[in-house]
């Protein structure tokens, strides 16, 4: 994460500063002090994920659009003012009304998830701007959604993980990508940050590994990989040859675009992807998000191996209790009870 350090790192020109970009609503300013903050004083300093950092970034640009509409010839508060009152009252705008970044006709009630993430993000810019000496942080407990996680987001039900491993089945370039993709997630476990940062040095066939260096936190892990698995990554990666960029050392490439083309996958560019296939093959709403394929994987590794110590191994939990979730996840295991009772 690069940052400009000139601008912040004399705590009284960093107070002054901060201070003028409060009271002229320099929204880029600001979000150069919190990105600085975050290199210097956060908990993961310069192993912030770029994925992260924008989710960040957006949720303070969502309360600044409500505590400061940019058409506004001032503020609703003093920026530096606010308290735990001022985001209770955001938070309660967004969950009954929605984001005011959209037209009135897009707007839909934010879930408990979303709250808090935007809180998440509030809260840390708070943090750099008392890292500045011009504020406080609201305490402002997150919101909580009563519905169990493994019933928020649930696995991709192992049939119709099938039925998108078919869809993908093509032998065009862009479908043994896409299924590729999709087994890394659905059968290895990886995220989407991860899979899109995988480089051709992380495949090591003749070890059977696979080497995930940017995991969550900036933790690196090595997954073993099956059989099928191996030969397929073989394949792509002799089919890549004819189609990346000389120099690209991404694993996953762009097969379109007069620019894009070889060049490394985006996160974003994936999850569009995903999401016409899913479409495509007329998945209920629940059943469309890029995550479901690591939890399908994680009730895979749980189905398998009965043992939350490996499951988070695998995954790179740092909390064996995290891995607790596909237990509860399990959902082949409990229709089959179910049905026995008949």
């Amino acid at each position: 994460m690069l940052v400009s350090l000139a601008n912040w790192q004399d705590p009284k020109k960093r107070r002054v500063q901060a201070l003028q970009a409060l009271q002229t609503r320099d929204e880029e300013r600001l979000l150069e002090l919190h990105r600085t903050y975050l290199a210097l004083k956060g908990r993961r300093r310069a192993r912030l994920s770029p994925h992260t950092l924008a989710t960040y970034e957006a949720g303070i640009r969502e309360f600044l659009a409500w505590a400061w509409p940019p058409e506004a010839a001032g503020p609703r508060m003093p920026l530096w003012t606010v308290g735990s009152d001022e985001v209770d009252i955001w938070l309660h705008t967004l969950e009954t009304e929605g984001s005011q970044r959209l037209a009135p006709q897009r707007r839909r009630p934010l879930r408990p998830a979303s709250l808090a993430a935007r809180l998440a993000a509030v809260r840390s810019f708070y943090r750099a701007l008392r890292w500045a000496g011009v504020s406080t942080v609201p305490e402002t407990p997150s919101p909580t959604d009563p519905t169990p996680a493994h019933e928020r987001r649930p696995a991709l039900p192992a049939r119709l993980y099938a039925k998108l491993l078919a869809h993908l089945s093509g032998e065009d370039e862009a479908s043994r990508r896409d299924h590729l993709a999709a087994r890394l997630m659905g059968e290895v476990g990886l995220r989407l940050s991860e899979v899109v940062a995988l480089d051709v040095e992380h495949v090591h066939l003749e070890e059977g590994l696979l080497e995930v260096r940017q995991g969550k936190g900036g933790k690196g892990r090595s997954v073993p990989l099956g059989k099928s698995l191996r030969a397929e990554l073989e394949a792509w990666l002799r089919l890549r040859l004819l189609h990346a960029r000389a120099g690209e050392s991404a694993l996953l490439i762009n097969l379109g675009g007069r620019k894009a083309h070889g060049r490394r996958m985006g996160a974003r560019n994936l999850q569009l992807r995903f999401a016409d296939h899913y479409r495509a093959l007329g998945f209920p709403a629940r059943y469309r998000g890029v995550h479901l394929l690591r939890h399908t994987a994680g009730t895979r590794y749980y189905q398998g191996l009965r043992d939350l110590y490996a499951v988070a191994t695998l995954l790179g939990h740092a909390d064996v209790n995290t891995s607790a979730i596909y237990a509860k996840m399990d959902r082949e295991e409990l229709r089959r009870r179910v049905e026995g009772l008949e």
